[in-house]
């Protein structure tokens, strides 16, 4: 066969409509699946911000109630004095916060073997008193303890936790780890810094 052969006849209309075909396949696959992919996600897009727009506005509506509860709690002195620490000064407060997270330990089924009360930071009208506690104990007692730290009314946050156990057992859960943490909260800095 020659080229005009496959030019003219019948095998020149089943390559035209070869041709046409992988020409309508490549702008499809090329062109308007893409463009219409990128609708879609754009269309995505803009239904997720209406409802998250949805979801902030319902939120913003609470915001004057919440205003006139908090300065109701202000007023009957019940404000952050809840969940802040409390104390004339610093060392008293690092006394409190140490004196509530021993006994949370030992409602636990921990004993603290360390207890270091490290420098306080302030940070604008807070300051940040920090304990550095040290145990050991299994692993169920140790979750317990940091559950009963996060269900604590008073705010007392967990920083630094880390873990370390000397052996490698098919039955970890009942043997102590050792483990450090820094536990620590935030009290007024108007109420003074003292000693």
């Amino acid at each position: 066969m020659t080229e005009a052969n496959w030019l003219t006849g019948r095998n020149g209309r089943a390559l035209a409509v070869g041709i046409a075909v992988l020409g309508l396949t490549l702008i499809w696959f090329g062109v308007v699946d893409p463009a219409r992919s990128w609708f879609e996600d754009r269309a995505l897009r803009l239904d997720q911000r209406r409802t998250l727009l949805h979801r902030m506005q319902e939120i913003a509506t609470t915001l004057p109630s919440l205003r006139a509860e908090a300065a109701g709690k202000s007023a009957r002195g019940e404000g952050n004095g809840a969940i802040m620490l409390s104390g004339a000064s610093d060392a008293v407060a690092a006394a409190d916060l140490q004196e509530r997270v021993q006994k949370m330990a030992v409602s636990a089924g921990a004993n603290l073997t360390a207890v270091e009360t490290l420098p306080v930071s302030q940070s604008g009208k807070w300051h940040k008193v920090s304990l550095r506690i040290s145990l050991n104990a299994p692993w169920p007692v140790l979750m317990d303890l940091l559950r009963s730290i996060e269900l604590s009314s008073m705010r007392i946050l967990v920083d630094d936790v880390r873990f370390h156990s000397a052996t490698i057992v098919s039955r970890p859960t009942i043997l102590p780890i050792q483990a450090s943490m820094v536990v620590y909260g935030f009290r007024p800095a108007e109420a003074g810094s003292g000693t």
